[in-house]
């Protein structure tokens, strides 16, 4: 009989059982209390019985209770609540599974090459905070497994619309020194690698013989037998929705139609969480938002700031070895969308480094404003992009009220660089039915039924009775003030009271 491997099935089938521990109160306060009342050693059945019949007391609960209480939580007395069953198949699969495993733990590197969609491969390797590189590799010729060719439609062949891609993950004995420690998180990235297609994956192996530490070679890919089918109970953690498919568009990976969400998980650094709190005005800070494509390679931001239709990536470039930075400069050299970099000051790089990108150096703190300098910078050049874009556009206007960020948002400008065109356009003699105020365009015959119910006899004498008015015309709380002013009139306050507060004519 191979021990090993009983023991290995009996660890599996525990962890599918749910057990509990079944007591009154809390095993180790039972035996707290009770030793207390002790004060001492209960010589005697007597003082025993009065030690628990004290200790009972104090606790609310009979002497029965207790004693049952007191050693609950030892294993042998523990109660199986319930058990989720398996095939003896599915047991064995779960098996190899761990094994597989524990062997990755001590992984000191991992080269993984898979085909299709590999965005929840990549996310989980990012959320584990793994240094690590991808590049799309030849699908042309197929794939050779074992010295033999595979055909069409078996794993691993070839497949039309399958990108085949490369992703090597940077060991520790590229960091300091040979440890296994890293290899924790090369294990729980294999779960996620078997819901792959045309997977396989190459290890190097910490081994420790009387011959002292090698590193050996481990290789597996999907025509293994054993892992030809995922059991539903094995864990997958970190994987994403299945509907998320990664497409190549216009220079970048994209989750479908929209970016992947970030799941709520501990920040990576101190950094991060440290970016991740600040106040950017009203640009939205979004967490690992995509895959951006660099050249054959992909790169994980650490953040998009979004505002309006303008999307920054931000990256933290912390401590890492010099190979990895050298690695990183190359692959955001490539990147063609908008980046800016927050580099630490101890990294041996200059701005000369990244031509491409926008660069801040600090120490220690993240400088929020000169982060809003170069967003300001951005909202710039998208404002001047949008006027120039609706310069050649002729707006038509309907209706008494016309809300400008509606239309902006429809032609997928901003809603400043419409209200400048629209303001530009009013000075030279267009829209002369309406006038501009704040986002909104306001038929002048709305303005003049406003007007008429202000000057009916007792009709708005408060600043409350106003917004009744502008309510019943269905005006945003925005336009309440300004179209006061357009109509001549002025508030005076006198508290934190609408009620208090008149409303008189300007000139009054």
């Amino acid at each position: 009989m191979n021990y090993r491997f009983i023991r290995g099935l009996s660890q599996l089938l525990g962890r599918r059982a749910v057990i509990e521990t079944d007591a009154a109160i809390d095993p180790f306060l039972a035996r707290e209390t009770v030793f207390e009342a002790c004060r001492g050693m209960a010589l005697s059945r007597a003082e025993r019985e009065e030690a628990l019949q004290k200790a009972a007391k104090k606790l609310s609960i009979s002497t029965e209770e207790l004693e049952k209480a007191l050693w609950a939580d030892l294993e042998e007395n523990q109660v199986v609540r319930s058990f989720l069953p398996l095939s003896p198949a599915e047991l064995l699969q779960q098996y190899n599974i761990s094994l597989t495993q524990t062997l990755l733990f001590r992984a000191i590197d991992l080269d993984i090459w898979t085909k299709g969609d590999f965005q929840n491969l990549l996310w989980r390797i990012h959320r584990l905070g793994l240094m690590y590189s991808l590049e799309d590799t030849e699908e042309s010729k197929g794939e050779i497994d074992k010295g033999k060719e595979r055909s069409e439609g078996e794993p691993g062949g070839k497949k039309e619309g399958l990108r085949a891609v490369h992703l090597h993950l940077d060991g520790p004995a590229s960091l300091f020194r040979v440890s296994e420690r890293y290899g924790n998180s090369f294990a729980k990235i294999f779960p996620v690698l078997l819901k792959s297609k045309g997977w396989k994956l190459r290890a190097g192996i910490l081994h420790k013989g009387f011959r002292g530490k090698r590193i050996l070679e481990f290789t597996l890919d999907d025509s293994e037998e054993a892992f030809k089918v995922m059991p539903e109970a094995a864990p997958t953690p970190g994987v994403l929705p299945p509907e998320i498919q990664i497409k190549e568009e216009k220079g970048e990976y994209q989750a479908g139609t929209e970016e992947i969400e970030a799941e709520e998980v501990a920040y990576d650094s101190k950094l991060e969480q440290m970016f991740g709190s600040l106040s950017l005005g009203s640009w939205e800070i979004i967490r690992e938002p995509t895959i951006l494509k660099a050249g054959r390679h992909a790169f994980v931001p650490d953040f998009a700031l979004q505002r309006n239709g303008i999307k920054v990536y931000l990256e933290i470039v912390g401590f890492w070895t010099p190979e990895y930075l050298e690695n990183k400069v190359k692959k955001l050299r490539q990147v063609k969308k908008p980046v800016i970099l927050l580099i630490d000051r101890k990294l041996k790089c200059s701005e000369k480094d990244f031509p491409s990108q926008e660069v801040i150096f600090f120490d220690k703190k993240i400088p929020a404003n000169e982060v809003m300098k170069i967003l300001r910078r951005y909202e710039e050049k998208k404002l001047s992009e949008d006027r120039s874009k609706l310069g050649e556009i002729e707006l038509s206007l309907s209706g008494e009220l016309i809300n400008l960020e509606e239309i902006a948002a429809e032609k997928g400008v901003l809603p400043d660089a419409l209200k400048g065109v629209v303001a530009d356009r009013l000075a030279l003699g267009k829209y002369q039915d309406y006038v501009l105020l704040e986002n909104y365009l306001i038929h002048r015959q709305l303005l003049e039924r406003i007007d008429k119910e202000f000057e009916k006899p007792g009709a708005v004498e408060t600043y409350a009775d106003a917004v009744k008015v502008f309510e019943t015309f269905g005006l945003d709380r925005s336009l309440y003030y300004p179209v006061l002013e357009q109509l001549g009139y002025k508030v005076i306050w006198a508290g934190l009271s609408e009620e208090s507060a008149k409303v008189k004519k300007a000139d009054d």
